[in-house]
């Protein structure tokens, strides 16, 4: 899968739980700051990107990723093994 194809699935899922306009969510948004302050919003995106990409992912790891392009590169690596 593609960064663009990872950025606009974690997009989606993000509008979708946030209920925001999709042009808010960018590579640069941090995650704890502008998108999702809530840590049970926070798990409930862990469980839906390990279900979707078929992996398992630490909470501590995830929490420590700043951007939305932090968590699009994570995916990717994690996927592809």
């Amino acid at each position: 899968m593609q960064d663009q194809e990872v950025f606009e699935w974690l997009r989606t899922n993000i509008v979708q739980m946030r209920q925001i306009r999709p042009e808010v969510v960018h590579l640069e948004s941090s995650l704890s700051e502008d998108l999702i302050p809530d840590s049970f919003e926070l798990i409930e995106l862990v469980c839906a990107i390990e279900k979707h990409f078929g992996f398992r992912i630490d909470y501590d790891d995830f929490s420590e990723m700043e951007s939305v392009g932090d968590v699009v590169d994570f995916i990717q690596q994690n996927a592809a093994k």
